[in-house]
């Protein structure tokens, strides 16, 4: 009884834990509902896109999008630990294999920031000031010495970075699932959070860019892992170790502070029915003013053009629906390349993603009634996008640190899906068969309609099979 009453969380650390995890306000629905308005417009946007929806590519990727949540559900349908090692060293050897085998040079301002780095890595430290003053970066400066480190340690190669911005890509993908994991309670949902950004081909055809996304998306998902799961015992350290890292966020992009708007949002939009708690207060202020320190000592940012209502709209449609990044397309190569790059990048990319924004809606929608304090930080981090769009432009590549946030919100639609189709293919009766639960209406409606598509199909092939060209199928009809 000693050592469980030594080992147990202080009351403080109790009440605030189970105040994360318990259903938010009324006022989080201002968080929640624009945030999924926001999915739909940018479901809207890639459904009206030209060429973005190609009949082939669009089925191809919905499909490569379906097998993948549904072999999460069959293969990791235990709770090992052992499925999340293989998640983070599978989507390491996916971008590393990306990465290598298709090349994405350094173009415009990528190629200015890998110039300034091969400049740091051979000069001194005293010599940094003028090279840096020399180049002329708006932004930016802290990625190229990252870079030059990089050099420095594995040489002048763009391997040098692409290689450990891969293992960035894999720690988002392992904190994307420990995240999903506790805000569904189940590591199953976590899997299939961190399977769907794991195979995200946009991710993937992008892992050659020298782009500052992937090292920023894993220390925005470090912040939110941190205070989401609170690995720690006290939870000054995990302000404090959150603190730590959203301050690189801002210092990495100073023109993205969307740790800095997301978290004062969520604290604001879900104080309402909290205990009073006054160190709540001291922790939130603190962070704040840290995170705004930081955001002002890397420069802040400058508005970007006219704010009209109009330009800011298209800036949020731009930023939130564009998946096809015209850096991983740059680089011609060989003729399977450049087909790749002609016809099929654009529709499998987009319709990729238009599944993944389907079921994040779903998601969101699903949580209108009940919501967790927890879950609506993503929602703020959205809402801080969609406000830096505005303000700042929109950059289709800041998208790396969103996607994410939708895998988060889709997981659990995901995984009902899953479990929707294993239990219409589980047999209903049968000798020697372990009867299947009865299958609800909607679900037995669904189950005939795709059975007498299936039929049909294997009818029609094996009368164009024997007919030679299916003359007789179209006179049939």
């Amino acid at each position: 009884m000693e050592e469980h009453k030594r080992l147990a969380l202080p009351e403080g650390e109790q009440s605030l834990r189970r105040e994360l995890s318990e259903p938010a306000h009324k006022l989080g629905l201002l968080l929640l509902l624009p945030a999924a308005a926001l999915l739909a417009l940018a479901a809207a946007s890639i459904a009206r896109e030209a060429g973005a929806i190609q009949p082939v590519y669009t089925v191809a990727a919905l499909g490569g999008l379906f097998c993948l949540i549904l072999l999460a559900r069959l293969l990791a349908a235990g709770e090992e630990k052992a499925w999340l090692v293989l998640l983070f060293i599978g989507a390491v050897g996916l971008r590393v294999a990306f990465a290598l085998k298709w090349t994405v040079y350094p173009h415009g301002d990528y190629l200015t920031g890998w110039n300034l780095a091969l400049e740091l890595s051979r000069a001194g430290i005293g010599e940094w000031g003028t090279l840096i003053h020399n180049a002329g970066m708006s932004g930016g400066t802290l990625f190229a010495l990252y870079q030059s480190l990089m050099i420095r340690l594995f040489g002048p190669t763009l391997a040098a970075v692409q290689l450990p911005n891969a293992v960035w890509g894999g720690v988002s993908c392992l904190l994307t699932a420990l995240i999903g994991e506790k805000l569904s309670g189940s590591r199953l949902t976590g899997v299939i959070a961190g399977g769907i950004l794991a195979f995200c081909p946009t991710l993937l055809f992008a892992a050659g860019v020298l782009t500052s996304m992937p090292l920023y998306t894993a220390l925005l998902l470090a912040g939110v892992w941190l205070l989401v799961c609170r690995p720690f015992g006290r939870t000054l350290l995990n302000y404090g170790l959150a603190g730590v890292a959203w301050v690189l966020c801002l210092v990495l992009e100073p023109g993205l502070p969307v740790p800095l708007l997301g978290t004062v949002a969520w604290f604001l939009f879900t104080l309402p029915g909290r205990k009073r708690d006054g160190s709540l207060w001291k922790r939130a202020a603190v962070l704040t003013l840290i995170l705004l320190a930081a955001w002002l000592a890397a420069g802040g940012t400058d508005v970007a053009g006219e704010l009209s209502l109009r330009a800011m709209a298209e800036r949020v449609r731009l930023q939130f629906a564009s998946y096809d990044y015209s850096w991983a397309r740059v680089d011609g190569g060989g003729p399977t390349r450049n087909k790749i790059i002609a016809t099929v990048m654009h529709p499998f990319l987009q319709s990729y993603m238009l599944g993944v924004l389907l079921l994040a809606l779903w998601g969101m929608l699903a949580r209108v009634k009940s919501v967790s304090r927890s879950a609506l930080l993503s929602c703020g981090l959205l809402l801080a996008g969609v406000a830096a769009a505005m303000a700042l432009g929109a950059d289709p590549v800041h998208n790396g640190w969103a996607i994410p946030v939708f895998a988060l919100w889709g997981a659990a639609p995901a995984r009902q899906l899953a479990d929707w189709t294993v239990l219409m293919a589980a047999p209903e009766g049968g000798k020697g068969r372990k009867k299947a639960p009865p299958l609800p209406v909607p679900l037995r409606v669904v189950k005939l309609v795709v059975s007498v598509v299936v039929y049909a199909a294997m009818a029609a092939l094996v009368l164009i099979f024997f007919t030679g060209n299916g003359v007789f199928v179209y006179e049939a009809f």
